[in-house]
C-alpha cells in the first residue's frame, strides 16, 4: 500500500533535484507556454516571475493511465490561468510586469498517493522543467532588469530550486523571493542564495510564512522543519501580533516562536472550516480543518503588493 506523502519525502525530493543543466529548451519559445498578462509590459515596471500552486487535482496520460503531472490540457491551463489572473489583479498589478510559465506541475494525486521515491522522481522532473523556463526568461525576456521571484505552495517549493539553480550574477539582480505558504529549513539556509527576510525592506532575501489556527493543525508538507518566519502584516519576525480583515472576518496574526509558523486567531473559524466541505481533497491529503494554507495567498495579497514595491525601491 502506498504511504502518504510527508515532509521527509519532500526533503528527499529537493535533495536529488539539482537543476544543473543550463540548456534552454525550444519549448519555451512557444508563447502559448506562457501566461499572457492583462497589463501591457512596461520597461519601467518591476519584473515578476511567478510560479503557480497545485491547480491540477489529477491527470490521465495518452494511454488512459494516471499521470502524476499535469498534461496541460485545456482544463489544466484554465485552472492555472485563473490563479495567474487573480495574482496579477490582486498582487502584481500596477507597477509590475508579470511572467509565468505553464509548467507540467505535479498533481494533488501525487501529493496524496505517491511514496517517497516515486514523488522524488516526479518532483525532479518538474523542477528541471521550471529551471529551464527560468533560463529562457532570463536569456530572452528579462533584458537585464531587476526581478522578483514568487510562488505559492508548489510554486514556492520550486522557487527554492530556482534560487539554488541561478548564477551569482542572476541572484544579484533578484530583489526578493516570496515563497508563499512554504517553509525555510536549516538546510535551505545553508545555500548562499537563500537568506531569510528579517524586516520589511531587506533585499536578496526569501519571504517565508505559513498560516494555521493552531499548532496541532500545521501541515507537515509545507511547514515541518521551519526555522524562520516573517509576519506579512507588520513585517516582524518576533511574536508581535497584527490585525487584518478578510471577507468579513477579523483576525490577529503572530509568529509562533515554537513552530515558526503564523498563528491566526479569527472571530469566525467556521468560515474557514466550511471551505473543506468544498475541497475535500485537502482532507484526503491529511490537512486539518484549522490549517489555513489555502488562504496564505489570499490573506496577505495587499501587503505583498505594497512590500514588493518597497523592496524594489530599497535596491
Amino acid at each position: 500500500m502506498k504511504t502518504r506523502f510527508t515532509i521527509i519525502a519532500l526533503m528527499a525530493a529537493v535533495a536529488v533535484c539539482s537543476c544543473t543543466s543550463r540548456k534552454t529548451s525550444s519549448i519555451w519559445a512557444d508563447q502559448d507556454m506562457w501566461y499572457v498578462p492583462a497589463n501591457e509590459k512596461n520597461p519601467n515596471n518591476i519584473d515578476v516571475l511567478y510560479l503557480v500552486s497545485t491547480d491540477v487535482l489529477s491527470a490521465i496520460d495518452e494511454n488512459g493511465e494516471t499521470s502524476w503531472q499535469s498534461r496541460l490540457v485545456p482544463e489544466d491551463r484554465e485552472a492555472m490561468k485563473n490563479e495567474l489572473a487573480w495574482v496579477e489583479s490582486n498582487i502584481f498589478s500596477d507597477g509590475f510586469n508579470m511572467a509565468a510559465p505553464y509548467y507540467h506541475q505535479f498533481t494533488f494525486d501525487a501529493i496524496s498517493r505517491l511514496d517517497t521515491k516515486e514523488f522524488s522522481e516526479v518532483y525532479s522532473t518538474v523542477a528541471k522543467e521550471v529551471c529551464d523556463a527560468f533560463d529562457y526568461y532570463m536569456k530572452y525576456e528579462n533584458k537585464g532588469r531587476d526581478f522578483i521571484l514568487a510562488g505559492f505552495s508548489q510554486g514556492a517549493m520550486l522557487c527554492l530550486d530556482l534560487l539554488r539553480h541561478m548564477t551569482d550574477e542572476q541572484y544579484s539582480s533578484m530583489i526578493a523571493c516570496y515563497t508563499i505558504g512554504y517553509r525555510l529549513s536549516d538546510s535551505d539556509l545553508q545555500h548562499p542564495h537563500i537568506k531569510a527576510a528579517e524586516k520589511a525592506d531587506d533585499c536578496g532575501v526569501v519571504i517565508s510564512f505559513n498560516s494555521s489556527m493552531t499548532r496541532d493543525a500545521v501541515w507537515p508538507l509545507v511547514s515541518e522543519g521551519s526555522v524562520t518566519c516573517i509576519n506579512p502584516v507588520n513585517w516582524t519576525t518576533d511574536s508581535t501580533p497584527a490585525e487584518f480583515h478578510f471577507n468579513g472576518t477579523t483576525n490577529t496574526v503572530s509568529v509562533d516562536p515554537e513552530t515558526q509558523i503564523l498563528l491566526v486567531q479569527t472571530d469566525k473559524p467556521e468560515y474557514f472550516h466550511d471551505f473543506y466541505e468544498l475541497a475535500p481533497f485537502f482532507l484526503d491529503a491529511g490537512v486539518k480543518q484549522d490549517n489555513l494554507h489555502h488562504w496564505d495567498l489570499l490573506f496577505y495579497s495587499s501587503q505583498i503588493h505594497d512590500n514588493a514595491l518597497l523592496r524594489a525601491e530599497s535596491r
